[in-house]
């Protein structure tokens, strides 16, 4: 330490001394401070199948109490039981899987290889139907369950596909997306049965489409520089929660308003996953850090320390659980709250 430098330490030493205690702000709370020590713990670390690589999404089924990972290297989907934290089940037969959603019987798997949509019994794990999506490249996948509809993001043909939720899986439908042509494409949808809509991220801005009507009804814009990604909804907070390579969160009323944004590092955004009753929200940003939000203050208050390029996540709301999908190392991190 240089004379004058360690001089001026000491008589700024000495002037708070003087002055008093400081009193801390919200960048010394421990509830609120990034820098705090975790609020999470890791309990345990699963191994999968398989070899990994570049996988994709995750899902909870509170039905069945069950973990779904979609594993694409390996051309699976794999099954976690979410409270013995075991591998439940392997299902093969999925050459490129990315988006999925499920219903009280079935799982729906965006194949964008095939561009299938796959449909897997939740009861036996055992392929039921392999539907066209005549569009290229299908990703997200998102159920009307008002309207029993299966809605199916196809990145290359920049369409909605729409189906029956039942057998045979009928396709009963094509929504046409903007922008057209878009850039990078759809993402993975959201369908919000409060609000009876579903919300499509493409390119930079969010299409909302009205199952009824079976059309866009709504193009928000937020100047998103980059792309706009998957979100959530805060049932408690009533607002839409996106996320964006813009390397911030859009918190969103359902009438497209902006509330407000939360900067995060890692601006490789891809899944978000929410737990409304914890009031926080996780972000796989592919940072090796996924970020924790605090829904109610709308700042980052914490980091689960995972690996690089790991991007998608689900939460057990029942257990306020986290699992983290390494796909790299082809593992699943469970965190839960200390």
């Amino acid at each position: 330490m240089q004379p004058l430098f360690k001089t001026a330490c000491l008589a700024i030493a000495a002037a708070c001394v003087i002055a008093g205690p400081i009193q801390a702000n919200a960048s010394t709370n421990p509830d609120t401070d990034a820098t705090a020590s975790t609020h999470y713990k890791l309990v345990k670390t699963i191994d999968l199948p398989g070899k990994g690589g570049h996988g994709d999404w995750v899902v909870f089924d509170p039905a069945t109490h069950e973990i779904w990972v979609v594993q694409s290297p390996d051309h699976a989907v794999v099954v976690l039981d979410a409270d013995t934290l075991a591998v439940k089940a392997t299902i093969l037969g999925i050459q490129d899987g990315n988006g999925i959603a499920l219903n009280d019987k079935f799982a729906f798997v965006a194949d964008a290889k095939a561009n299938k949509l796959v449909v897997i019994d939740k009861r036996t794990f055992k392929q039921v139907a392999a539907v066209d999506t005549a569009g290229k490249a299908p990703d997200g996948v998102a159920l009307d369950t008002k309207n029993s509809r299966v809605y199916v993001a196809n990145d290359d043909s920049d369409t909605e596909s729409v189906f029956m939720d039942q057998p045979p899986f009928t396709r009963v439908g094509t929504i046409a997306l903007t922008p057209q042509p878009a850039k990078h494409g759809p993402d993975v949808n959201l369908y919000e049965p409060s609000l009876g809509r579903i919300y499509q991220p493409v390119d930079n801005v969010v299409d909302v489409i009205d199952p009824a009507a079976q059309k866009v009804v709504a193009v928000w814009k937020f100047h998103l520089k980059k792309d706009a990604k998957p979100m959530v909804y805060d049932s408690q907070g009533k607002h839409l929660i996106i996320g964006s390579r813009d390397e911030k969160v859009l918190i969103v009323d359902p009438d497209g308003k902006l509330v407000a944004t939360v900067p995060f590092e890692g601006g490789n955004i891809d899944q978000t996953a929410i737990d409304v009753g914890a009031r926080r929200i996780f972000l796989g940003d592919k940072s090796g850090e996924v970020d924790v939000i605090d829904l109610d203050t709308h700042q980052v208050v914490d980091h689960l320390h995972t690996e690089k390029n790991v991007h998608t996540l689900a939460v057990d709301p029942r257990t306020h659980r986290i699992f983290v999908y390494l796909n790299e190392s082809n593992k699943v991190d469970v965190f839960e709250p200390v």
